[in-house]
């Protein structure tokens, strides 16, 4: 599949100016668009998800699903650059939902599925709103991702909307700034299996309890 020319676009809705220079960028690490670079516009409260985290979370991710993303429902809450989306699609998955409140992310990364040939669900939309959504109609997802602003507590408002989207084998991914109280993960029923930290952040694969993980 023909590469293609490198995104510009932002990271996650919280704080952001009105400038929107070049401050970065994050790379796609495999699949169809491996190595093609997505820039990050500079904004206030800037965050891109490292590319080492993200490579080291998609290891993880590899190793549970066994390299296969084609059949696979994603949930990118607070997508941001898109670039776990981007990444889930890169691999093969095309039932995605990326969700973000800020429209030059959401154009951004609407432009580049338009170039990639791919069609998905992008959402200019509160998060809460598109889970209270989903969870009427029952709509179910393997993975959810959740890397929201940080210090603002969206982790604990979120949380009690991902029981209704989840199934027993569901997977959460969570990255909030390093030194977060994390253990709201287990009052709503998840099971750390895989953890991590960076100097500014930590984050890990998490299981419903009742279910059993490598």
């Amino acid at each position: 599949m023909k590469k293609l020319s490198p995104l510009r676009s932002l990271n996650h809705s919280s704080n952001r100016s009105s400038n929107h220079a070049p401050a970065g960028q994050v790379r796609i690490i495999g699949g169809d668009w491996r190595r093609q670079k997505i820039e990050v516009l500079a904004h206030e409260g800037l965050r891109p998800s490292s590319d080492r985290v993200r490579e080291t979370v998609f290891n993880w991710m590899m190793h549970q699903w066994g390299g296969v993303f084609e059949d696979k429902s994603i949930f990118d809450a607070f997508a941001g650059s898109g670039a776990f989306g981007l990444e889930c699609i890169s691999r093969g998955a095309r039932d995605v939902t990326l969700v973000d409140t800020h429209r030059p992310a959401v154009l951004a990364m609407r432009s580049t599925l338009a170039r990639w040939g791919v069609t998905v669900d992008v959402r200019e939309m509160d998060v809460l709103a598109v889970c209270r959504e989903f969870a009427a109609s029952g709509k179910r997802f393997d993975w959810i991702v959740l890397d929201p602003p940080f210090g603002q507590g969206w982790l604990e408002r979120i949380l009690p909307a991902m029981t209704a989207l989840a199934h027993e084998q569901t997977w959460l991914y969570v990255e909030v700034e390093t030194g977060a109280d994390l253990s709201s993960l287990a009052a709503h029923g998840w099971a750390s299996v895989r953890e991590g930290k960076t100097k500014h952040v930590q984050y890990g694969l998490f299981h419903p309890k009742t279910a059993e993980a490598d």
